[in-house]
């Protein structure tokens, strides 16, 4: 596959995230879907198959604000946006970050991820909540392999002439954060805690095309790779060298299992 065109998730009539955690067929799509909207239930925009009750109304299913979970957390990011941005019109700009958008959204979801949050030109994505998956960082680390291939030429994929490299960088992180509700006059629905900021922080030190990761990915797919390039990271806002692993395109692309599931 070379385009995000190429990759269909399947749209599920109920929210996978209330059945695989309350058994509730909670209808997002479809006659029976009518029947939640009122209540404000409809469906997620972190993910297609999800619904609100998933998001929004987080606090009122759990009995709390936030709790802990064991996540990964992937941060990806577009190399040489602010360069073109200096050089392009906004109309080129828009279509750059849309098809961006568009190709993590496609990679997240395939492998069960949300979409958290886009920030500028940057992702933050989210996996083993509310879909939980034991092998979550295995997960992410396959939605991030997927993500570089669907972006691999994503310049010429939207017609943009231009010498300078664009390509796309990413952090992951495995361990306990905080998910839920943020704030009061504002609630936004995230992950905080270290977790997410070293996650981050890896994504600001990967190079275009790289996925770096740290030694707890890495311990939950070393079998998957089992001769990756280790480094000690120094990392920006961290007093010490942050010990990582780095996965580049000659490694991903001879990874033997499919990225994603064929369609009709």
């Amino acid at each position: 596959m070379t385009n995000s065109q190429e990759l269909h998730l399947k749209r599920e009539t109920f929210c996978r995230g209330c059945w695989e955690q309350m058994r509730m067929p909670i209808a997002i799509r479809g006659p029976l879907s009518y029947i939640y909207k009122p209540f404000g239930i409809h469906k997620s925009r972190m993910h297609p198959n999800l619904c609100t009750i998933c998001e929004s109304m987080f606090t009122r299913i759990n009995k709390r604000k936030q709790i802990e979970v064991e996540t990964t957390i992937l941060f990806a990011d577009l190399r040489g946006y602010t360069h073109l941005s200096q050089q392009m019109d906004v109309s080129s700009m828009n279509r750059l970050l849309h098809r961006f958008y568009d190709a993590c959204s496609e990679a997240v979801w395939e492998k069960d991820g949300i979409v958290n949050k886009f920030i500028g030109d940057a992702v933050l994505a989210i996996f083993n909540f509310p879909l939980v998956r034991e092998n979550h960082s295995l997960k992410a680390v396959e939605a991030a392999m997927l993500l570089q291939k669907q972006t691999q030429h994503i310049k010429a994929d939207i017609g943009i002439e231009d010498d300078h490299e664009i390509g796309i960088g990413i952090g992951i992180h495995t361990g306990i954060c905080n998910i839920g509700e943020v704030g009061n006059s504002y609630k936004d629905f995230t992950a905080i805690g270290n977790v997410v900021n070293l996650a981050s922080r890896l994504q600001g030190a990967a190079r275009s095309g790289e996925i770096l990761m740290t030694e707890e990915v890495y311990r939950q797919i070393e079998n998957e790779f089992p001769a990756l390039n280790h480094q000690a990271f120094p990392l920006k806002g961290i007093d010490h060298d942050v010990s990582g692993f780095i996965l580049d395109e000659k490694t991903y692309s001879t990874y033997h299992r499919p990225l994603a599931e064929k369609r009709e």
